[in-house]
C-alpha cells in the first residue's frame, strides 16, 4: 500500500534518479543470488581465486586472505582511499588506470581484512568483476535476469567501466518506485509477489550487523542501526548513497521509505 508520494523540484514519478551508492545494496542482493544458484560457492572464497591471470602487487598472506565477505562488509584491509573522507582520490586514480581490477588488488594492504571498517568504493566494484567472472555475463545482465525482471523494473542505467565491467559502487540510475520495489522485497525476506527471489538467509544474513561503521552498524553493503517511534526504539536497515539517496527498511513497523 503506497501511503505517501510526493516529488520536488521539477521532478517526477517517471523521473531516473542516480542513486549512488544504493547500488551497492544492490550489488550486494545478486551476490546472494549467485550464491544462492550456485556461481560462487560461498562468502568465504578468497577473491583472487577469481583472478587466477592477474599477479598483484604487495603480494602477502594476507592480500591471499581477502574473502569475499571482507569486501561485502568494507574490511578488505586494503590501503583504500576513494571515499568521500578523502575527496574520491583513490576513484580518481581507478579511473586513470588502464586495469581497475588490477588497480585495486595491487594496493598495498593497511591491516589485516576483518580488521576494520572502511568504506571502500573499489571493493564494491571488484564484487561486481567478480560477478561478472563467476556468472560469464556483466553484472547488468544478471541483475536484469535474475532481480529486475520479477520486480517489472525495466527503466534503469547502469554503465561498465571500459573494460567492459559494471561499476558495482554506483552510477545506477532508478525511479523512486522502483528502489520502493527492492526494499519491499528485502521487507518481506527477499520474496516478491509469492516468488522467492534472493533466500530468506541472504537478506537476514546482509542486513544483520557484521561490523561497526562510525555510529551505525553495517551488513553486507547494507546499513543498520536504531530509531525511535512511538516512544519505542526500533530497529533499521538501510541503502544509502551519497547526497540523501536512501532505501529505508523498518521492519517492526511493516514499513519502507525512498
Amino acid at each position: 500500500k503506497l501511503v505517501l508520494e510526493e516529488y520536488f523540484y521539477g521532478t517526477h514519478r517517471n523521473h531516473m534518479h542516480p542513486i549512488q551508492s544504493v547500488t551497492k545494496s544492490v550489488v550486494s542482493i545478486l551476490m546472494g543470488i549467485a550464491v544462492e544458484k550456485d556461481f560462487i560457492k560461498n562468502v568465504d572464497q578468497p577473491i583472487l581465486d577469481f583472478f587466477p591471470e592477474i599477479t598483484p602487487a604487495n603480494h602477502n598472506a594476507d592480500k591471499r586472505a581477502i574473502t569475499i565477505e571482507h569486501l561485502l562488509m568494507m574490511a578488505a584491509g586494503l590501503q583504500c582511499r576513494d571515499s568521500y573522507r578523502y575527496g574520491w582520490r583513490g576513484i580518481f586514480e581507478m579511473r586513470q588506470s588502464s586495469d581497475w581490477i588490477q588497480f585495486m588488488l595491487d594496493l598495498p594492504m593497511a591491516e589485516a581484512p576483518g580488521t576494520r571498517f572502511e568504506y571502500c568504493n573499489g571493493a564494491s566494484f571488484l564484487l561486481s568483476a567478480i560477478l561478472q567472472k563467476a556468472t560469464g555475463i556483466k553484472t547488468l545482465e544478471f541483475a536484469e535476469e535474475h532481480l529486475f525482471s520479477y520486480l517489472g523494473i525495466t527503466d534503469l542505467r547502469w554503465p561498465a567501466n571500459p573494460q567492459g565491467i559494471t561499476i558495482g559502487w554506483g552510477e545506477m540510475w532508478l525511479k523512486p518506485r522502483d528502489m520502493a520495489k527492492i526494499g519491499y522485497m528485502m521487507l518481506k525476506g527477499g520474496s516478491w509477489k509469492s516468488k522467492q527471489i534472493v533466500s530468506h538467509n541472504w537478506v537476514k544474513e546482509s542486513t544483520r550487523a557484521h561490523i561497526k561503521a562510525g555510529g551505525y552498524q553495517y551488513g553486507y553493503q547494507w546499513w543498520r542501526g536504531k530509531t525511535i517511534a512511538n516512544n519505542q526504539i526500533i530497529d533499521a536497515f538501510w541503502a544509502w548513497g551519497h547526497g540523501g539517496q536512501f532505501i529505508f527498511v523498518l521492519p517492526e513497523l511493516d514499513l519502507v521509505v525512498v
